[in-house]
């Protein structure tokens, strides 16, 4: 994950990661396991040292599948 800070703001943080994994599609007969990769870029909004919102969009590829995209937005709480 590579983290980095936006111009001019010190509330809004970027950053971008890539992964990998298996997944399970369903919705045939059978369920086919898959690989897949996938790369992210998302924003973050700090509200104080505790707390934040972040959104990302996702980009995914399935070795059988074009490639598609993944909205995500969360909420973080740390110590």
């Amino acid at each position: 994950m590579k983290n980095f800070a936006l111009p001019k703001t010190k509330r809004v943080s970027g950053y971008t990661w890539i992964q990998g994994g298996l997944t399970s599609m369903t919705g045939n007969p059978h369920v086919e396991n898959r690989f897949y990769n996938g790369e992210a870029l998302g924003a973050i909004v700090h509200f104080n040292d505790h707390n934040s919102i972040w959104v990302q969009e996702l980009f995914n590829k399935i070795v059988t599948v074009p490639w598609y995209t993944t909205t995500c937005i969360g909420y973080t709480w740390s110590r």
